[in-house]
This record gives C-alpha cells, structure tokens and sequence, in this order.
C-alpha cells in the first residue's frame, strides 16, 4: 500500500489533485477511519496511470469516470471497445465541427484574396453567403438550357467557392477583374482581355456557345440566388463592356 504522498511523487501529480480525484469517486483510495489517512493500492496506481494517459488524450474526467467503469466491469474488452468508439465518435464530431469552421474561413480568405478592397457591404454579404451555402454543393445545369454534352463539360469547371479548386491564372484574373471594378484604363482592359482569353475559353473546351450561354444564365440567375463574390452584376458589366471591346468575335 502507498501513501498519497508515495503516489505524488511517483507519478508527479499533485496530493490536492488525488483528493479531488477522490471527491468525485474517479480514484477512491482506501481509507483508514481511525487516522483519515488515504492508501493505494497496485489496482489504485493502474487506474491512476489510465487516468493520466486518458486525460493526455484530451478525454474529459467524467468520460475517464465512465471508461474505468467499463474497464472494471468483468466482460472488460468489450466494454473497454465500446466506450473507445463512443469517445472516437464524439472525436470525429468535433474534428466535423473544425474542419467546417476552418473551410468556411479559407472561403472568407479566397474573397478577400479576389477582392482586397473589399467594401463593407461586399464584406458583409460574402459572410452572408459563406455562413448559408454549403461550398460543397455544386451548380446544377438545367436540360432546359443546356445539351447533355454541355452539361458534361460544365460539370469540369472549377468551383468558385472553394478556394482549393482555383489555380493561380484564375485567381489573377479575379482579381485583375475586382482591380478594374475600382479604377480601370485601356491598358488595364487590355491585360485583362488577354487573361481572359488564356484562362476562360479552355474551361469550355474552346465552346465560345457554350462559354456566353453559360455567363448569360449565371448572369440572370443574380436574381434568385446568391453568388459569390466577385460575381455581381458590376462583374458583369466590366467584363462584357472588355469582351465587346477588344473581341472581334462578340461584336
């Protein structure tokens, strides 16, 4: 048998920590009544070096409570397995909670990116956005206006919200684009025309049809849903009036 200052010393853990332990039956130590003093035993100093190992896990003491519960109990694998998945899934919940926190921040990062002079309002509506639609849910395309062989080849493009799926050229773009909706000139649009045309026609397999149909529904969809920023209809506006400028083709 060992006493609480034995058992502190040897597992480096403090006597007002061990009482607690004790207060909320996680390590009950024998007692004896006539001096109050406190003694382990081998089975005490295994169930504290579980405790230890448990919290070094991140497990809480109430769960640690439980575990040695069904570590004790006599059928002690299946239990012990049962309370490690059940911990495992509250481990995978939280992971769920972080990984979705930390992607709809790399989608408030990417707009910012496009966008660095942002303005309140702009700011406040890509928050909007970021918190109310799932970056993982793709665009449809609906048969009314599109080919089943278009639709194949709109499946490829890159999703805009998803900061992952936008390549450098791209994103340079975007924020050429975003640069010009702030104070433009010929030699700017003249830059942009020439990004544009390196970047955008390979998305659609060279489909100039396809490419204007495929910005006139975006375009008229602003209407009843949300996109993400930069695409709002000064977007569109900037980018036609460049198009119709420099394209000989749109003229």
């Amino acid at each position: 048998m060992y006493t609480i200052s034995e058992v502190s010393k040897r597992f480096k853990i403090s006597k007002r920590t061990l009482r607690y332990y004790h207060e909320i039956n996680l390590l009950v130590p024998n007692v004896n009544p006539e001096t109050n003093y406190r003694y382990y035993g081998n089975t005490h100093l295994i169930d504290l070096q579980i405790i230890i190992n448990l919290k070094k896990l991140g497990i809480t003491l109430d769960q640690i409570k439980n575990m040695l519960v069904e570590i004790n109990a006599k059928d002690t694998n299946r239990h012990l397995k049962n309370a490690i998945d059940l911990e495992i899934s509250f481990i995978d919940e939280e992971i769920d909670k972080l990984m979705n926190r930390k992607n709809k921040l790399l989608r408030l990062k990417n707009g910012v990116e496009i966008n660095p002079k942002m303005e309140h309002f702009n700011i406040q509506r890509l928050l909007e956005y970021i918190t109310e639609y799932d970056a993982g849910k793709r665009n449809t395309f609906s048969s009314q206006d599109f080919t089943v062989e278009e639709i194949e080849v709109l499946k490829n493009l890159p999703n805009l919200d998803n900061p992952t799926a936008i390549d450098s050229d791209l994103r340079e773009l975007l924020q050429m684009i975003s640069g010009g909706l702030e104070k433009s000139d010929d030699l700017l649009e003249q830059q942009i025309y020439t990004k544009y045309i390196q970047v955008i026609p390979p998305l659609f397999n060279y489909d100039s049809n396809l490419e204007k149909k495929y910005f006139d529904v975006l375009e008229e969809s602003l209407l009843t849903e949300p996109k993400v920023i930069p695409f709002d209809q000064a977007f569109f506006n900037y980018i036609n009036r460049i198009l119709l400028k420099f394209d000989d083709g749109r003229k």
